[in-house]
Parts: C-alpha cells; structure tokens; sequence
C-alpha cells in the first residue's frame, strides 16, 4: 500500500487531493494548480519513493549503519561542490536584485553552514571508531553533477531552478518526516536540525514562489523543458539514496 508522506505544509492539500479524487474532477484541479504544485503532482510517485526510501526509514528507526551514512555524506560533500556553483550561476544571471540576493543566500548557506555541518558530523563519527569510507566519486554521483553542469552552460534561469529545486524540496521533506521520530543517534539528530529549519523552509518556499513567478512568464515549450529537468533532478535525487543505501562495509 502506498504511503502518502509526501505532503507537508508547503505543498498544498490539492495534491492529496488529487489521488483521492475520481478521474472526472481531476483535470479540473489540475488545471487550477500553480506550477510548482502541478510538478509535485508530476513527480509523486518519485517523491514518494525518496521519502519511503529505506535509507530514510532506518534512520527514522536509527539502524542506519553509520559507515553508509557517512559514505553518503562524503559522496554529498563532492557533489555540493558542484552544486554551490550552479547556484553561484544562478545569481549572476537574475535579472533582478531580490532574485540574486536569494541565490547569494544559498551560496552563502551552503558554503558555510551546510558542508561544515557535514564534515561536523564525518569527523566526530570517524573520531568514534566509526569505519572511515572512501570519498572516490561514485557513478550516480558524477551523472548527477553531469546533469547540473549541463543546466548550468544553458545560462537559463528558468531551467537552472528547476533543476535546483528538488534538492532543498525533498531534503526539507525529508527532514520534516525525520523530526517528527524518536531518534537517538546524534548525527542523524543534527543532520535533520539542519535541513528542518525556520531557514529551510524559507529556502524551500522562496524558490517554489520564484519558480511560479518565472513559469508565469514562460511559454508552454520552455514549460516542457521545465518540467524535463525538474524530473531529472528528482530522479537523480532518489538514484543518490540507491548509492548511498547499497553501499557495504569494507568494500
């Protein structure tokens, strides 16, 4: 049975909705949708699979194995790398000051507070005899960053944020489902602290409203394309946790 836990209070009740709803009325709410909603509504079978994933719930049960999530960690350090210069694109090329401070902001947070809060984490469970991981780039992890660097030589802000979005979307997600679990392991309680913020959230609802703004202003072709990296992005965001899950011990 599939598990809706994908909808928290930034994603609006229409897309629940939606999958309660008989076929008649469906088009119709579709329709009324605002674009960041409709991709929501795209993309629900791959949000939910992120969001079910079994590396999340067994951090939700702390049996994560801690050699797999500081694998995962080091494989996301590599690729933030890559991802704070897509924002760093994003902000040169706004066309407006309200629009570039709010990529400046995310270069800046991902810069000095999200990779220390990893390496944070990384050190002080190395520290504790925890197995150390490798930090060679894995495969989904280079096509990952292949797929931004070619978003980013496109110079085009509309398909930059969509493929910007799913990231801090489903990580938002992710760790509003986390927070709400008894856990005790310590760095999965600070990972979540991070990506549950006051200042996530705002991240998250600012890009989905800039989103909007710059849909509005498209037209249906740039639209299709839109929607085209907003589902790569999501796909490659599940495929990250397939890696980071499968990773074994030792090899």
């Amino acid at each position: 049975m599939l598990k809706i836990i994908y909808y928290s209070s930034i994603v609006t009740q229409n897309l629940l909705l939606l999958i309660l709803i008989g076929t008649r009325y469906r088009n119709l709410m579709i329709s009324n949708l605002l674009f960041s909603e409709s991709l929501g509504q795209d993309n629900v079978d791959t949000w939910n699979k992120i969001l079910n994933h079994k590396f999340i719930t067994e951090i939700s049960k702390d049996i994560l194995p801690l050699s797999k999530f500081i694998f995962y960690l080091k494989q996301d350090q590599i690729f933030l790398k890559a991802f704070r210069k897509l924002l760093d694109v994003a902000s040169r090329i706004a066309s407006d000051k309200q629009t570039r401070e709010l990529f400046e902001g995310l270069v800046v947070s991902t810069l000095n507070h999200e990779m220390p809060m990893q390496n944070e984490i990384i050190h002080q469970l190395e520290v504790d005899n925890i197995e150390s991981t490798g930090v060679s780039m894995q495969k989904t992890t280079h096509e990952y960053i292949s797929h931004i660097t070619k978003v980013s030589d496109s110079r085009d802000l509309d398909l930059v944020l969509s493929a910007i979005i799913p990231c801090p979307w489903t990580y938002y997600e992710i760790s509003e489902l986390l927070i709400n679990h008894d856990i005790r392991i310590e760095a999965f309680k600070q990972w979540i602290r991070f990506y549950s913020s006051k200042e996530s959230r705002k991240q998250v609802m600012q890009l989905t409203q800039q989103l909007n703004k710059l849909a509005g202003n498209a037209d249906e072709k740039k639209k299709i394309i839109m929607r085209k990296y907003f589902s790569l992005s999501c796909n490659y965001e599940r495929e990250f946790w397939d890696m980071a899950y499968s990773y074994k011990s030792g090899r």
